[in-house]
């Protein structure tokens, strides 16, 4: 797949929000790209971050960038909170799209950062708008029970939704800062929180608005979701350049991601970002907490890969048999 031209888009304006932290400056180049080169709507993006989890000459480089890309944008502080734990790979970070929904109280949509946008994703401003005045929240579909993968936390607790991509109408929020009290500690403790807080005032709408990659094990004969949302401990720019022809021959969910950040570094080229840019793709690749459990078995296996340079096609000879062991859709064992 190829993204199009960039749209000359129109006046009225729009919310994106998402949140980062230092391990997703890279990250956020690509979501930003993919948004901007899909959208037929202007919009503005708002980037929250946690007190003391983004450097300054991070953000002061993203701010270059993304106004090289012509990318209407903006940073927000916000506070820290010692109930704002890590989990796994999801980091505290997460919460912040609480932070982010009272801060602008307007009406905006929340992508999560790991996810890459295709055309028509800015189809849900509309949805947003159109929201009955008992609905509070816009999410997509979870998708067929059956679909649903056991090794996903997820299931295991019946969340109704993902809270990857969040839809705010121009409501009044919920309070969830003493409901977060409440709850104590459980699994996907932020999307525990939503679902509870949210799950009787939603509006539901297309799976592809928010697609689980662990879903799917390629998106061959597919029409391509409006936000690929790659869950999970390991992710696209987790995978050395060199073993990525493999996912693109089986048209693998990363697929998508991979093509984004080619068009980024295409428009990058010859600019005197470029040096700063490389040097953030390079530092990527090692991005993320790593622990020793089958749900960070994929990013394990791609740390191992990216350690052993040529000889990690060997490995990948070795572990096709035990694919099945790393979750689909997201990596080279095809």
């Amino acid at each position: 797949m190829e993204y199009p031209k960039r749209h000359s888009l129109a006046q009225s304006e729009h919310i994106v929000a998402g949140a980062i932290d230092d391990n997703m400056v890279y990250p956020l180049l690509v979501w930003a790209w993919s948004l901007a080169h899909t959208a037929q709507q202007s919009f503005r993006i708002v980037i929250g971050f946690l007190d003391g989890e983004l450097k300054v000459s991070h953000r002061e480089l993203l701010g270059k960038v993304l106004t090289e890309l012509s990318i209407s944008h903006n940073f927000l502080e916000l506070g820290q909170d010692e109930r704002f734990i890590r989990q796994g790979h999801i980091s505290p970070t997460t919460f912040a799209k609480f932070l982010l929904a009272d801060a602008l109280g307007e009406a905006h949509v929340w992508i999560d950062v790991d996810t890459a946008a295709s055309p028509g994703w800015d189809d849900i401003f509309a949805e947003i708008s159109s929201a009955q005045k008992s609905i509070s929240l816009v999410v997509a579909d979870r998708g067929a029970p059956g679909q649903e993968r056991k090794a996903s936390t997820e299931a295991k607790h019946s969340l109704r939704f993902n809270a990857g991509v969040l839809g705010w109408p121009k409501r009044k929020r919920k309070e969830w800062s003493q409901m977060l009290t409440t709850i104590g500690i459980v699994d996907t403790q932020e999307q525990a929180l939503f679902n509870t807080l949210y799950g009787d005032e939603l509006k539901i709408i297309d799976e592809s608005y928010n697609t689980l990659t662990y879903r799917y094990d390629s998106f061959a004969g597919m029409t391509l979701p409006k936000i690929t949302h790659y869950a999970g401990a390991h992710k696209p720019w987790h995978l050395p350049r060199r073993f990525r022809k493999l996912c693109v021959a089986h048209q693998c969910p990363w697929s998508v991601w991979f093509v984004a950040e080619r068009g980024l570094l295409a428009e990058l080229r010859g600019s005197s970002l470029t040096s700063e840019v490389l040097r953030l793709k390079k530092k990527a690749l090692r991005s993320g907490h790593v622990r020793f459990s089958r749900d960070h078995s994929g990013l394990l296996f791609l740390r191992a890969l990216g350690s052993m340079g040529l000889a990690g096609w060997a490995i990948i000879g070795i572990a096709k048999p035990m694919r099945s062991l790393i979750p689909r859709g997201t990596h080279p064992l095809h």
